[in-house]
């Protein structure tokens, strides 16, 4: 009877066990495959309509009219088209975004990437950090950069750096990281790589320009130099000139709020860094409790925000990913911004 019941209970042990490890690699192949799909957003920044501002969110009972003018989430719906010169779109600015790319943890289809980039009529593409996960990820991203380059020869193809690129494969080291830097501009006489620096850039079928401000990496940048190049974009911008800054971790837009705000010029930044929350965890647990980042911590993690006065922030939540092989939550994303 006793050697029965051990049988029975061994059989039990090992049927919840599997039943486990079964579901385990259920979730986790659902999970990953997340990682192949490439979601493209389009989304007006100027259209107050479609900011989302987490600090109004988070006191709405307190004030119900500030809540009202808020506006909602970004228009997801893939009906905007950025194509053709018509006399609407002769006043914007259109800007293909893609970030956190983190060679060699991606796994979208790379080549759809360049064509949904190739097909759009944007005037500038951004690429706004963590171009690789580490080292080993270099060759294949500067192979990826060499065909996006050489894809949209006449579109500039503008680059921050990110924590990634700094950390893990120049190990903080500055002259490696100039070399790096200048590695990923030998890939296209259209890329340029903006470590606080500003850059013109005509628009097309107009007579204004864009000026955009690239900020150095936040851990390898200087808080007052990030204030001069603001301040220098802003004094570059005519009157019909758009202002655009690159960033990869939305953390330097705190250092810059006064000076945006105070500017008397409209801006549009865009950054990466969070991918969204790569795997979705309930209440902002990630970023409240696992990570130290500021701007996340207070609900600014992914999409259209309206930040201050003066600026629409974007955050996508990118390409790749970082450190585990998954998503949940969250797709790769390709952004197009129009303002």
């Amino acid at each position: 009877m006793d050697s029965v019941l051990l049988i029975s209970t061994a059989a039990t042990v090992t049927t919840l066990v599997a039943g486990i490890i079964a579901a385990a690699a259920i979730a986790f192949t659902t999970c990953y495959m997340l990682t192949k799909k490439l979601k493209v957003t389009r989304v007006f920044a100027d259209r107050l309509s479609e900011a989302k501002n987490p600090l109004i969110k988070r006191t709405k009972k307190k004030n119900k009219k500030a809540e009202a003018t808020a506006g909602g989430d970004i228009d997801r719906s893939g009906n905007i088209s950025f194509s053709g010169n018509n006399g609407e779109f002769q006043k914007y600015c259109r800007v293909g975004l893609i970030s956190d790319l983190h060679f060699p943890m991606i796994a979208v289809n790379l080549a759809d990437v360049i064509y949904q980039l190739r097909k759009e009529d944007c005037d500038l593409i951004a690429v706004t950090g963590d171009l690789c996960q580490n080292e080993k990820g270099r060759e294949k991203m500067l192979e990826f950069m060499t065909g996006l380059a050489d894809a949209i020869p006449d579109v500039p193809i503008l680059v921050v750096l990110g924590n990634h690129d700094v950390t893990h494969v120049c190990g903080k080291n500055m002259d490696k990281l100039s070399k790096y830097a200048t590695a990923v501009e030998k890939c296209g006489r259209n890329i340029k790589v903006l470590r606080d620096e500003t850059l013109r850039i005509d628009l097309k079928g107009s007579d204004s320009s864009v000026v955009v401000a690239g900020f150095e990496e936040f851990i390898a940048g200087n808080p007052e130099k990030r204030k001069n190049v603001f301040e220098k974009a802003v004094l570059e911008a005519g009157e019909n000139d758009k202002l655009l800054l690159l960033m990869h971790n939305p953390d330097i837009m705190e250092g810059l709020r006064d000076n945006i705000t105070s500017c008397g010029k409209y801006s549009v930044a865009l950054a990466g860094h969070t991918h969204g929350g790569q795997v979705y965890v309930p209440f902002n647990f990630e970023f409240r409790v696992l990570r130290d980042d500021r701007m996340p911590r207070k609900g600014f993690v992914y999409g259209l925000y309206e930040y201050c006065e003066n600026n629409r922030l974007y955050i996508t939540c990118g390409l790749g990913q970082s450190f585990l092989p998954i998503r949940l939550g969250t797709t790769p994303e390709i952004a197009f911004i129009c303002f």
